[in-house]
């Protein structure tokens, strides 16, 4: 059997011995043989979705498909584990491998300063985003700047799922204060003058220059690892990471065979002398789909046989379930993933109460989800753009809140949104609001390289061609650019309709239109990220058009972005 992952599995092997000195504990590591012949030493540490988490001899982290071990290497896997302390209801009493080094060493920003972490309102997590680097060089604040998108995106996606934790190198107790408070860092911050406490953790900081980002389990197991000081570094990183949440996502089918596998294994032994009820492994259905037909609550009876077969019987009411959807909902109910009663050691019949709330509606989070279930997805190239600038403004009703100062001492300002319909009189609202195409509308701006183009009475530009690199465009080269609005044009054809997905980094608002429909609107004051956006597209056969809208404050101005199709 070759697992899906293998392959991406043993690159993270590698990113992780570029990195790794030595073990985070002392390993015990015995021998396991797997289902396909290959032997390897390791020490389990835990069972992670459809894989099993090993530290090896070498320091380095393994994880295995929990199909590629014999029943009895499951029962011998969970009998292991079990050795190890359970996950803890809260970080402050935390006891993995990595997660118990945290209390007392890492402090949060309170406001304008830092203080001691309050952990016991922060759940132990499953994962540890680890960033570490220097305030004394462009990669640090590269990274702690760009990694914040993906940070917050997965912490949306997956709550209480992973915890991030930067830690110092190559400055002082100073200098690691001001990178914290000058970035704004959301996440745990090691207190500089305990991070010897922290071994683990330390284990991956860069010895000599560049920024490292290490995708850690709670027992210090690496997962993902890499650089993180340039576009494309943080990119791979990032979809690496994603690809790996996607994975042990309970939600993603290709992981259900590995869980009922291990399941089907462990449960006879754990119940050899009493009684376990069935467990689902497997659930068909999506709430965020269920939600578009008018499902408003899902509630059934599943009827479990010895084998594992589903019958089920839909409670929910015509106030929850439309009548035309009854059937359709027991049909796929039929189809959940479920491991049987178990009495004595054997499978026996049983029952599941099967319930299914619909959470609000949340559009972001449906996005970013998407975003990440997307990583291994194709890149659609986009290399030239045509660009109108500068459209210069008044610079009257812009606040001036500085988010950071990096280490050239260049001022960014803090993230900021704002609600149009609350601020009157605003030029700077009414230059991002308004635009020359109104009339005649955005499908309406097709340029060629050299057009020259009427903004108003007193404007007239040319639409320029510029060139992109690491999907960055930089809208301000040779030109004034405080207190600016310009477009961005570009034209690409599909071969067949479909969903895609644009990530977006902008300094500052920004608005896009796809074939004429706006899709995105935010007037935000913010650094051009890495994904800092995630929108879903609709692109239809042939030509599509997207156009930009880029309005800067001061400082840097430029969007940064990456197509993403569906692999055909």
């Amino acid at each position: 059997m070759v697992h899906p992952l293998r392959p991406f599995l043993r690159s993270l092997v590698v990113l992780a011995a570029a990195l790794t000195a030595v073990s985070s504990a002392p390993a015990r590591p015995s021998t396991w043989k797997l289902t396909n012949g290959e032997s390897f030493r390791g020490e389990p540490t835990e069972i992670l979705g459809p894989f099993a988490l090993f530290l090896t001899s070498s320091g380095f982290g393994r994880h295995v498909p929990l199909r590629a071990f014999s029943p009895e290497d499951c029962r011998r896997l969970q009998a292991e584990i079990a050795q190890r302390p359970p996950k803890a209801a809260s970080l402050a009493t935390a006891k993995g491998l990595a997660t118990s080094e945290i209390p007392g060493n890492v402090l949060e920003r309170r406001d304008n300063d830092l203080g001691p972490a309050d952990l016991a309102n922060r759940p132990e997590p499953d994962l540890i985003l680890l960033l570490a680097g220097s305030h004394n060089d462009g990669d640090g604040w590269f990274m702690v700047n760009n990694l914040l998108p993906f940070y917050q995106r997965v912490r949306h996606v997956y709550p209480g799922l992973m915890e991030g934790l930067f830690v110092g190198v190559r400055h002082d107790g100073g200098q690691h204060r001001n990178i914290a408070l000058s970035s704004w860092m959301p996440w745990l911050i090691s207190d500089f003058a305990q991070q010897r406490s922290m071994p683990t953790f330390m284990q991956f900081a860069p010895k000599d220059e560049g920024a490292n980002v290490v995708l850690l389990s709670r027992q210090g197991v690496p997962l993902v690892a890499g650089r993180a000081g340039d576009t494309q570094s943080v990119r791979t990183f990032c979809d690496q990471a994603a690809e790996v949440l996607w994975q042990i996502d309970p939600t993603n089918p290709v992981g259900w065979p590995d869980r009922l596998y291990y399941v089907n294994a462990t449960r006879p032994a754990e119940f050899a002398h009493g009684h376990g009820d069935p467990v689902l492994v497997g659930n068909p259905l999506r709430a965020e789909a269920l939600r578009r037909y008018g499902v408003k609550h899902v509630a059934a009876r599943l009827a479990v046989a010895p084998d594992g077969k589903v019958t089920p019987v839909l409670l929910s009411g015509p106030d929850d379930v439309p009548p035309n959807l009854v059937a359709p909902l027991n049909s796929a109910l039929s189809q959940a993933v479920v491991y049987p009663a178990i009495d004595q050691g054997k499978p026996v019949a049983g029952s599941l109460d099967y319930v299914l709330e619909m959470p609000p509606a949340d559009p972001t989070r449906e996005a970013n989800e998407a975003w990440l279930a997307s990583s291994s997805y194709p890149v659609l190239p986009l290399a030239d753009w045509l660009v109108l600038r500068p459209i210069q403004v008044s610079e009257q009703d812009f606040l001036s809140d500085v988010e950071s100062v990096d280490a050239n001492g260049t001022v960014v300002l803090k993230a900021m949104e704002v609600n149009s319909s609350k601020v009157s009189h605003a030029a700077q609202i009414s230059a991002f609001n308004s635009n020359w195409f109104d009339a005649a509308g955005a499908d309406s701006v097709r340029p060629k390289e050299g057009d020259r183009q009427k903004i108003d009475e007193h404007t007239t530009l040319t639409w320029e061609k510029v060139s992109s690199k690491d999907g960055y465009v930089d809208m301000q080269t040779g030109i004034p650019k405080d207190y600016t609005v310009g477009y961005a044009w570009t034209e690409f054809t599909v071969p067949a309709a479909t969903e895609a997905l644009l990530g977006l980094g902008s300094d500052d608002g920004v608005k896009v239109w796809l074939n004429g429909q706006l899709i995105h609107d935010k007037w935000i004051r913010r650094i051009s990220r890495v994904d800092d956006d995630a929108l879903k597209l609709h692109l239809k056969k042939g030509p599509n058009r997207i156009l930009i809208k880029i309005q800067n404050v001061t400082g840097d101005w430029s969007f940064r972005y990456r197509l993403r199709v569906p692999p055909r």
